[in-house]
């Protein structure tokens, strides 16, 4: 399976997790100048940017730590662009999304079945902002 389905996959996942949760999906793949944010949600406190990092058994790290500083930026800068182009006045927050999952074959169909979900509220913030747009 490629990355793409992959992180697809576990976009899909991360989705389900907040729509389980009363989120309510805003946008997905949010494209900007720095970069895309995976998902945009809200529920009725918070419009949470989030970055979702799937990994299959076979990865050696894991997905947080692809979340570098540089990555922190454009997500950032991508948020900040969002909330200049939208009216939304809930209270913004940054998500970070780690799916640890596994491909496997069932009824002739290749699925994803995720192992583990772990979900860093507000894992970026303010202090991981060091530049202006």
């Amino acid at each position: 399976m490629n990355i793409g389905a992959t992180g697809g996959a576990g976009e899909d996942a991360a989705l389900e997790m907040y729509l389980q949760n009363g989120f309510a999906l805003v946008e997905r793949n949010y494209q900007t100048r720095y970069g895309e944010i995976d998902l945009i949600v809200k529920n009725e406190r918070f419009l949470v940017f989030a970055e979702v990092k799937t990994r299959t058994n076979a990865s050696w790290y894991r997905g947080c730590a692809a979340v570098t500083s540089s990555k922190k930026q454009k997500i950032i800068r991508s948020a900040i662009l969002f909330l200049r182009e939208n009216q939304i006045k809930l209270q913004p927050r940054i998500d970070v999304i780690e799916i640890d999952g596994h491909w496997f074959v069932a009824d002739g169909k290749e699925q994803f079945a995720v192992d583990h979900l772990h979900w860093y509220k507000n894992a970026i913030t303010a202090n991981d902002y060091n530049g202006f747009l």
